[in-house]
């Protein structure tokens, strides 16, 4: 018994060591992460940013008139302009398709799967909380449902319609034990 209290205080200072190790590192190549504004609201999903400049893709519900949830298009997303006095802009028709934007499609009563247009290879979940009963956007990693919180797109030059992505980090919170989780994807 006590070995095994050993063995975890020892993984979870382990793993701290290694969340704060890969916090340290954002400050590589451009904009440091951690000093990037965290924008909040109560209908908000997730937020997406990436460099080289500090605007913000907030990704939010989008109800109908009634408080309903809109079915056909379950999510909305728009700009934060930082440099424009944190001014909200709706994404224009090309970085709705190309970019920024979201498909989805209704799987099963109150869940959705979802897609970033720009990587269709990792599907997301929306779907309402059996414990809060509000919708939650999840992330599956080794069968366990991930809350997804922000996403950072490392972006190491490239042009606007070919970007050369360095990495994608998804920041992640365990549904189950609240622990923050750091995913990167490396591109």
């Amino acid at each position: 018994m006590v070995l095994v209290q050993v063995l975890m205080q020892r993984l979870m200072i382990s793993i701290t060591i290694i969340l704060i190790l890969s916090q340290t590192s954002y400050a590589q190549n451009g904009i440091d992460q951690i000093k990037l504004s965290k924008p909040n609201g109560c209908n908000m999903l997730f937020f997406l940013q990436r460099d080289p400049d500090t605007n913000t893709v907030v990704y939010e519900l989008n109800f109908n008139n009634d408080g309903t949830i809109q079915k056909n298009a379950p999510i909305k997303a728009s700009w934060i302009r930082y440099k424009e006095k944190q001014k909200f802009k709706e994404l224009t028709a090309l970085e709705q398709k190309f970019a920024y934007g979201i498909l989805s499609k209704l799987i099963a009563e109150d869940e959705y799967e979802i897609r970033l247009v720009a990587y269709k290879k990792m599907p997301m979940y929306l779907k309402k909380s059996g414990t809060d009963q509000k919708y939650h956007l999840y992330i599956k990693d080794e069968g366990k449902d991930l809350l997804l919180k922000r996403v950072f797109i490392r972006v190491n030059r490239g042009s606007f319609w070919f970007p050369k992505v360095q990495y994608i980090d998804l920041i992640t919170t365990n549904s189950i034990t609240g622990m923050e989780i750091l995913k990167r994807i490396k591109t």
